[in-house]
């Protein structure tokens, strides 16, 4: 078990793409594992969470069973990182395949950015490791603005090691165009006298759905799609 800190508690600055403890456990498990990158699974009470090792940290207190996580991950196992004690798992990188394509839905537009791609793939290098539904924070360059992305699909597995290899990337339609309210063009206007309707219309309902000879009102299944996979330990 591991004392889990979000990263804002340390006073040194560190990226937000890798988790880091200090120098003595990091020799550690570097040493036993002999891996050239090393990855964590954090486990929360329903989910989990695998991320990079990155660099040593020093600090000026005792914490070989400290393990401090960039706030944005802590986010997705429902951690508020002040000192929870949770399971961890090093393992190393290789276990996993490269990845091969990669589905985004961005929380934000990115339209506008030139070579979102290139950018995107060296970013998303740096993170090495993605997971199907789950939520990521990406910090572009030349912006200090995360942006979020949805983990939409991954090829040829459910988690996937990102290693700057040709990767398909492909990106759904961002948060806020499906969001966005149709305006009116300059050429269009609203008529100023409505035509009336001839007669009234008759509001109309579906019938029930009948299974085995009960009516039941219909409504969506999500465990009908069979990728549709919860992100539990």
């Amino acid at each position: 078990m591991y004392k889990i800190y979000s990263t804002l508690f340390l006073e040194q600055d560190v990226d937000t793409y890798n988790c880091y403890v200090d120098e003595t456990l990091w020799k550690r498990i570097t040493n036993e594992l002999m891996a050239n990158r090393v990855l964590i699974r954090i486990n929360g009470s329903t989910k989990f969470w695998i991320c990079s090792l990155g660099q040593p940290i020093y600090t000026s207190f005792n914490s070989t069973n400290h393990l401090y996580v960039p706030s944005w991950m802590l986010n997705q196992i429902d951690t508020a990182g002040l000192g929870e004690e949770l399971e961890v798992e090093w393992f190393p990188s290789d276990i996993f395949d490269c990845s091969t394509k990669i589905t985004l839905q961005p929380h934000l537009s990115c339209a506008h950015i030139e070579n979102i791609q290139d950018i995107l793939s060296n970013e998303l290098t740096k993170l090495a490791i993605l997971q199907k539904n789950t939520t990521i924070e990406v910090v572009l360059e030349d912006t200090d603005i995360p942006i979020k992305f949805d983990v939409i699909a991954l090829e040829p597995a459910s988690i996937v090691l990102c290693e700057g290899d040709e990767v398909e990337l492909e990106f759904l339609e961002s948060f806020d165009s499906i969001l966005q309210k149709p305006t009116l063009q300059p050429n269009e206007s609203f008529p100023s006298i409505l035509p009336l309707p001839s007669a009234p219309l008759e509001e109309t309902t579906p019938p029930p759905v009948v299974v085995g000879g009960v009516k039941r009102e219909e409504r969506c299944n999500p465990w009908r799609n069979k990728d549709f996979k919860p992100n539990t330990s």
